[in-house]
């Protein structure tokens, strides 16, 4: 029996889509010598190989991967939109802003000298950033009839050369701005390490403590005897020394399991059982003088888990860590802090967002009051409420259908502007009632990932057939201008930061990366600074930055 592949993968376009999605998904998590490219990109370069050879996907497929992307996005953003002006937040917004507004200032100059039409500027703009908020914008803004296209030029040919464009810059675009974070710190002389380190210390950051918790906690049992280090300290003065990082979950005293009181002091004999960090265990062991390896099942009874709490009560929103006592009231540790999908240093200078997902550890009863007061637990939210997540995305493309009339011309915002406003405006309103809308972090995750491979398939397979032709007519020019798109907000970005927004240099690098909604680059920032401390710049500008660069894509497009 013979197999035609190239017939059976004309005659489906389905399969073309899910091998294009599988083999890009692949490629893009290759790592090489550190460096990945990412789900994006090699879905991308699947997409375009596939498309080169005249292979086609489903075009609805592709429109309703941008609806769910765009709308996910928006989501994800909401809870953090509304309440970024706390802490920063101006300067945040400020930055985002520069590097858009700087990135097509530069494009539209670009685009004049070189006599580029506005589609193909608009791809070289989303594939220069990286970001493919602007690429659906464009896109959006050519499918809803906003776009001024130039003569000659039809909607067909403007789709592919925005895509073109796009997958000319976008490769190059991801290891250019990895490469300037990288190198850039040594041009400038500046020791990011050192940068990081000093914003630790006015933050209140503790990252150089090796004594900090970075293991799972665990339960284990102590006796207290004569000499013992820890002998008539009280639960209070044990629990505040940063040297131990403990916390003292149940005592035994005789026969009797008794409640230690804040002022109570240990006594001879006392049994404890004690939550810390392994690491913590091993140096209690070490210098206190205390008997290690009880193991008294009535000590040690009592069930230690952790969980995910996503922060929601107004108490608890923009207030430190330390605020919430998690050891010293309820025998809990916060492990993990995550914000828009980036670990944040779990520290107790860390201020709470709405939205911030904290990972606690500790006794499950004390653990369940203490995530009352926090907001929810992840664990809990296990079914996606498809009727708010449906109506909300028709109600988004409802609301870019509408326009506003000045004379002859319409103005409207599009189906991109419409879905993300309407995400955002359900992520604020789920942030504030945690039972409406309840679109769980892992499901939103799978909705956003599959929705953007899908519209990336689309993406290559419409830029595969033209992207060789493109390359051998306006390759170099297109290549230029990315490369001076990608320039122009970095380093514009970086002055207006260091001299007027006066950011520390490891958190303001971090802050440009989420400016440019590119996570490879944070990673190269954090790994040359040492230090999570750049992934709280880039939390701050990432939301405004998906709104704005998805404005922009729509922008460039009416020009």
């Amino acid at each position: 029996m013979e197999i035609d592949v190239y017939a059976l993968f004309q005659g489906s376009p389905a399969l073309v889509v899910f091998v294009v999605v599988g083999f890009g998904y692949f490629l893009g998590k290759l790592n090489i010598r550190g460096f990945e490219l990412g789900p994006t990109g090699g879905v991308l370069l699947v997409g375009l190989l596939f498309g080169h050879f005249g292979f086609e996907g489903i075009p609805l497929v592709g429109q309703i991967g941008f609806t769910i992307f765009i709308y996910s996005v928006g989501v994800q953003a909401g809870p953090r939109f509304f309440n970024v002006l706390r802490e920063d937040g101006v300067k945040y917004i400020s930055l985002a802003l520069t590097v858009a507004v700087s990135s097509m200032i530069m494009l539209w100059l670009l685009a004049n000298l070189f006599g580029l039409d506005n589609s193909l500027a608009a791809g070289i703009l989303a594939g220069a950033l990286t970001s493919t908020p602007t690429l659906v914008g464009a896109q959006n803004a050519v499918d809803v009839g906003l776009a001024n296209l130039a003569e000659g030029v039809s909607r067909a040919q403007a789709l592919q050369n925005i895509s073109v464009g796009y997958a000319i810059t976008y490769v190059f675009g991801t290891v250019g701005l990895i490469l300037i974070v990288k190198f850039a710190p040594q041009i400038l002389k500046l020791d990011l390490a050192k940068e990081a380190k000093r914003y630790a210390k006015e933050k209140g950051y503790q990252e150089a403590d090796k004594r900090s918790a970075k293991g799972l906690p665990v339960v284990r049992g102590y006796q207290v005897e004569e000499g013992s280090e820890i002998l008539g300290k009280t639960r209070a003065e044990l629990e505040a020394r940063r040297e131990y990082n403990l916390a003292l979950v149940r005592l035994k005293r005789g026969n009797k399991i008794i409640r230690l009181g804040l002022d109570d002091e240990l006594a001879p004999g006392d049994m404890v059982a004690i939550l810390a960090a392994p690491e913590v265990h091993a140096d209690l062991r070490e210098r206190t003088g205390v008997k290690w390896g009880i193991l008294d099942s009535e000590l040690l009874e009592g069930s230690i888990t952790s969980a995910d709490v996503i922060v929601t009560e107004d108490s608890v929103v923009g207030h430190p860590i330390r605020d919430l006592r998690a050891p010293e009231e309820h025998a809990c540790f916060v492990t993990h802090v995550r914000r828009t999908q980036v670990e944040l240093p779990a520290e107790g200078s860390t201020v709470l967002h709405k939205g911030d997902v904290i990972t606690l550890v500790g006794n499950t009863e004390q653990l369940e009051k203490l995530a009352e007061m926090i907001g929810e637990i992840e664990r809990d939210v296990v079914e996606t409420d498809l009727v708010s997540f449906a109506l909300g995305i028709a109600g988004g493309l409802l609301l870019g259908k509408i326009s506003v009339k000045f004379g002859a011309v319409a103005v409207g915002i599009g189906s991109a502007g419409g879905l993300l406003l309407m995400g955002i405006l359900m992520g604020f309103l789920r942030s504030l009632s945690p039972t409406f809308g309840r679109v769980p972090p892992a499901a939103r995750f799978v909705l956003m990932e599959l929705g953007l491979m899908f519209f990336m398939v689309n993406v290559g397979l419409s830029a595969g057939g033209g992207v060789v032709e493109a390359l051998l007519s306006v390759g170099p020019v297109v290549i230029l201008c990315g490369i001076l798109v990608l320039l122009t907000p970095v380093v514009l970005g970086y002055l207006f930061g260091i001299f007027v927004l006066k950011l520390n240099a490891a958190v303001l690098l971090g802050s440009l990366t989420g400016a440019m909604t590119s996570t490879p680059a944070l990673t190269a920032v954090q790994e040359a600074a040492k230090s999570s401390m750049p992934a709280l710049g880039y939390a701050g500008t990432y939301a405004f930055a998906n709104v704005l660069l998805t404005v922009a894509g729509t922008i460039i497009m009416t020009l």
